[in-house]
């Protein structure tokens, strides 16, 4: 203890236990170096008080002070390490925001279960036991935070090396993931908002954008593997057996899409990976869903809660797809529009931007207006992939197809026939058969999203591909890990490893 905090604590104590102690440690500090040494005070707090009080003025303490004194003494070295658990915890989840949601990277039950199944646990979940746990997962994860900007040098300098021989610091990186997440953040973060020879002098590393740039590059990589892993999870053919009471909906492979863009901006600015393109996406789709609830109520003179044919449905979603004046609270669109000016424009295809800017292409809306629908009257609409569009439909019942009614989100939500569906795959001069409207599988769904994404990479590249730090081929980087996600390279991707090796996979695409 310094001396002007024991003063502070005789002039103003906050407690009788307070004055007490301040007290104590008066009479027992002093400012000579040569002095004769006196017992320590806390050998002294513990002659005095009760076990059960001593934890009550430690629990005043930060986590740097409660290391010395439990360094200082053998018996407050077991009080502190196995007796005061709720204390290290509480230090803990203040010090590293992501140590408050360790339990998985997914919401689905079974995920832990299959990470540990199938080798993809990236990010380990420590079993914290009621006794010393808290304290050792405090000091491991204190001591993974100190090797971190060490790691960040030696990947800069991997990067360099020509040929590189192997990955092996970005793939211990990423094997300890969120875990190194908020030293990460705030590597970044200082390096922005300090001088070049402020930050030098405090870490005591050369003055250069070095560990900035490969903090972003490593929280970008973080980001795309727990998105990559979800994605395994989603498409995993005996995944049945791990989502236990959990259904995946259109909407869980669409996020994890629109995860595996976030950059490391994201991370930052949010409290937690990802909490953009899930926690953002899924609370606007509730509250569009109850919007139309309101509407339907309000118009039927229904009870809250009521249920409401599809039909009917159908015709109050044209409140938010056939409205283009229509605007929030804050002025933005409320209405969704299909983007025409700028259709090949790759945010057109991830959901979280389409939710947000309400506009988007066919496929993305389709799967915004179904899960819109599903959650006004639990309904899920087909998605019916004709030649060139995208609709969406009522159940398929069998035999029934001339009678059946279908939806376009992206041409204002027009209810269409049977026989609009035929036209539409007229104007492509082919000839309709009834096989093109019926519904796909949403791996079907989700493939075409991706293969729709590379695609709009590959044209914004081609606009530009002579300056290698234009946006275009900035972006088009993305498209080589973002290949991996389809049907035809998954099989090649085993476990983190063989993540880790891939093309693309690497800090020169993050």
């Amino acid at each position: 203890f310094r001396y002007n905090t024991i003063q502070t604590m005789v002039d103003s104590p906050n407690n009788a236990v307070d004055s007490l102690l301040a007290s104590i440690l008066l009479e027992e500090t002093t400012d000579d170096d040569n002095a004769t040494p006196s017992p320590s005070p806390s050998s002294i707090i513990i002659t005095i008080f009760p076990t059960e009080i001593q934890k009550l003025i430690l629990r005043h303490l930060d986590w740097p002070d409660l290391l010395h004194m439990r360094a200082a003494n053998r018996n407050y070295r077991t009080i502190i390490t196995s007796q005061i658990s709720d204390v290290w915890k509480a230090r803990h989840n203040a010090r590293w925001v992501n140590g408050k949601r360790r339990t998985t990277w997914l919401t689905f039950k079974g995920s832990k279960l299959w990470s540990e199944k199938k080798h993809w646990t990236l990010h380990p979940e420590h079993e914290i036991g009621e006794a010393d746990g808290w304290f050792d997962e405090f000091l491991r994860r204190s001591r993974l935070d100190r090797t971190v900007p060490l790691r960040l040098i030696a990947l800069r300098a991997e990067e360099d090396r020509q040929p590189r021989t192997n990955n092996d610091t970005w793939y211990g990186l990423m094997v300890d993931g969120q875990d190194i997440v908020d030293c990460l953040k705030k590597i970044v973060v200082k390096r922005r908002d300090m001088s070049s020879k402020a930050w030098s002098t405090q870490v005591g590393f050369p003055p250069s954008s070095t560990l900035q740039v490969m903090g972003e590059k490593v929280l970008t990589g973080i980001s795309r593997v727990v998105a990559y892993q979800e994605w395994k999870f989603l498409h995993d053919p005996c995944v049945e057996q791990y989502k236990l009471d959990d259904k995946i909906q259109l909407e869980d492979g669409a996020m994890a899409i629109a995860k595996f863009y976030e950059s490391a901006e994201h991370i930052i600015d949010s409290h937690w990976i990802h909490d953009f393109a899930e926690a953002f996406t899924l609370k606007e789709l509730d509250r569009l869903a109850g919007i139309i609830k309101n509407r339907l109520c309000i118009r039927s003179h229904a009870q809250v809660g009521s249920k409401y044919p599809i039909l009917e449905v159908m015709e109050e979603m044209k409140f938010l797809f056939d409205n283009p004046d229509l605007r929030d609270d804050d002025g933005s669109p409320l209405a969704f529009r299909g983007n025409v000016d700028n259709y090949y424009d790759h945010h057109n295809s991830l959901i979280s931007c389409c939710v947000n800017w309400k506009t988007g292409i066919p496929i993305t809306l389709a799967v915004i207006y179904t899960s819109i629908v599903r959650r006004v009257c639990g309904v899920q609409m087909d998605i019916i992939g004709l030649p060139g569009h995208i609709v969406a439909g009522v159940p398929f019942n069998e035999g029934d197809n001339a009678s059946r009614t279908f939806v376009d989100p992206f041409h204002e939500g027009k209810i269409l026939s049977y026989a609009n569906c035929q036209g539409i795959v007229a104007r492509y001069n082919m000839t309709f058969h009834e096989d093109m409207v019926k519904p796909i599988s949403n791996e079907q769904v989700w493939e075409r999203m991706i293969r729709n994404l590379i695609h709009s990479h590959s044209m914004q590249a081609l606009a530009d591909d002579n300056d290698d730090e234009s946006e275009s081929n900035q972006e088009w980087r993305i498209a080589i890990p973002l290949r991996f996600l389809l049907s035809d390279y998954a099989h090649r991707i085993k476990n983190s490893r063989d993540l880790a090796n891939a093309p693309g996979w690497c800090p020169q695409f993050c």
